[in-house]
């Protein structure tokens, strides 16, 4: 299976030093970011978010790579009806799309449309609730990269997230 992630997951992961845990998450799998994600982070690293220097060095090992659209791909992402979407996450659901791929994303509007498409995506929380689920980490691990990622990214997580991670699953 490809797994194609879009910025805010690698963020919040790298924000949380728990880059590692994808490729044990997805054993099979080959993780992927669209050309638009790669310059996201040189972006936000050039804006102080040092911790995205973790990104650019899992792509110059080649643990992440990167893939550029077609031409084709680079225009259907531009008609995309969802609005106020990133470039990366523009790509990244064509990516996923056309690739038949999982779409790693923690932006509702893209996680939203993705569903009513029928893209396989998984959002953080459920990104998190996988990382325990599958014993790759503890529960207790998983608190504590939530609490770095609200240190490092001010990333805020509701009542609900939380109940998605660590409730019961539902029938």
């Amino acid at each position: 299976m490809i797994v194609i992630s879009d910025t805010n997951i690698l963020s919040s992961l790298a924000a949380s030093h728990s880059l590692y845990l994808l490729p044990k998450a997805f054993p099979r799998s080959k993780i992927y970011i669209p050309l638009a994600v790669q310059d996201e982070l040189k972006m936000g690293i050039s804006r102080g978010k040092t911790h995205l220097q973790a990104v650019l060095a899992k792509i110059a090992t080649d643990e992440i790579r990167v893939l550029a659209l077609t031409s084709e791909e680079q225009q259907l992402s531009e008609t995309l009806p969802v609005t106020k979407l990133k470039a990366g996450e523009r790509e990244g659901i064509i990516l996923a799309q056309k690739q038949k791929a999982l779409f790693l994303s923690n932006d509702q509007r893209a996680v939203r449309y993705c569903r009513q498409q029928s893209i396989f995506v998984i959002d953080l929380p459920n990104l998190l609730r996988l990382f325990w689920t599958e014993q790759i980490i503890s529960q207790l691990k998983v608190r504590q990269l939530i609490e770095q990622m609200v240190q490092v990214e001010s990333l805020v997580i509701t009542p609900l997230q939380l109940s998605e991670i660590f409730g019961k699953p539902k029938p």
